[in-house]
């Protein structure tokens, strides 16, 4: 069963949808979905839509909502910052496990690109959240600024505080906390397992980026596995690499929660 559904978070009204198994069982396990930079609860080529029904195959309860400014969500692009995406995120975690079905201590986090950004600082806060799964996440801000700041983009900022991102306005606010958030170090503060998925081909955030979740995390105690797939770009546009993804993200999740 998928369900439209509503919440708030700092008035802004977000949209999402919830799936639950058919049979849903008392306390089931659950996980949220934290889409990339003006992407959508959908993603490209449906694969959250994808993944999370096989997780609801397989018992899971999940919810795929859209950031503040993103998809049916209430506000716009420029509204749109690392801390408003964060709170976004900790508000639909609450929403997610006041679920009645739901067991609240049995929840895992699948974060792609900048959602795994924010899905890094959520676990840094969030302690009991059980298991994360990173696609093609953004662990260096600075670096992923370099690639995108075209002279018309930095003119623009400058001028007006927005820049134009493929017709996206980008407030000065959400560059200055892109620049300075560092999510492979508050990942490091948490002790869930984590799982890091990314394309070796991936022109939008570079494979080397995942590198820095490896040195982070690998030395820890937790549970971590890094797999790079061969010729992927960012976003795994082939059936594939899709399937490829969502089969190791369910089996380890499945695993881990």
């Amino acid at each position: 069963m998928e369900t439209p559904v509503t919440f708030l978070s700092d008035n802004y009204q977000l949209v999402g949808i919830l799936h639950t198994p058919e049979i849903a069982s008392d306390k089931m396990p659950a996980v949220l979905f934290l889409h990339g930079f003006t992407g959508t609860k959908v993603e490209p080529h449906r694969i959250f839509v994808k993944t999370a029904r096989a997780l609801m195959k397989r018992g899971f309860s999940a919810l795929r909502f859209d950031f503040r400014g993103c998809g049916d969500s209430g506000g716009e692009c420029e509204d749109a910052t690392v801390s408003g995406e964060i709170a976004d995120a900790q508000t639909a975690l609450k929403f997610l496990r006041g679920q009645p079905h739901v067991n609240p201590d049995r929840i895992a986090i699948i974060g792609m690109s900048m959602g795994g950004a924010v899905a890094s600082h959520v676990v840094a806060k969030e302690p009991q959240i059980k298991s994360l799964v990173l696609w093609a996440p953004v662990a260096d801000g600075p670096a992923i600024l370099q690639r995108i700041a075209t002279p018309a983009a930095v003119g623009g900022l400058l001028a007006s505080g927005f820049a134009d991102h493929n017709g996206w306005r980008v407030s000065m606010k959400l560059v200055e906390e892109f620049q300075e958030m560092q999510p492979a170090k508050e990942l490091a503060k948490a002790n869930c397992p984590a799982l890091v998925l990314h394309g070796g081909n991936d022109e939008t955030v570079p494979v080397e980026q995942s590198e820095l979740y490896a040195k982070a995390l690998s030395n820890g105690a937790r549970k971590f596995k890094r797999h790079v797939i061969t010729g992927a770009p960012h976003t795994f546009d082939r059936a594939d690499w899709e399937e490829t993804v969502i089969q190791e993200t369910v089996a380890w999740i499945e695993g881990t929660v």
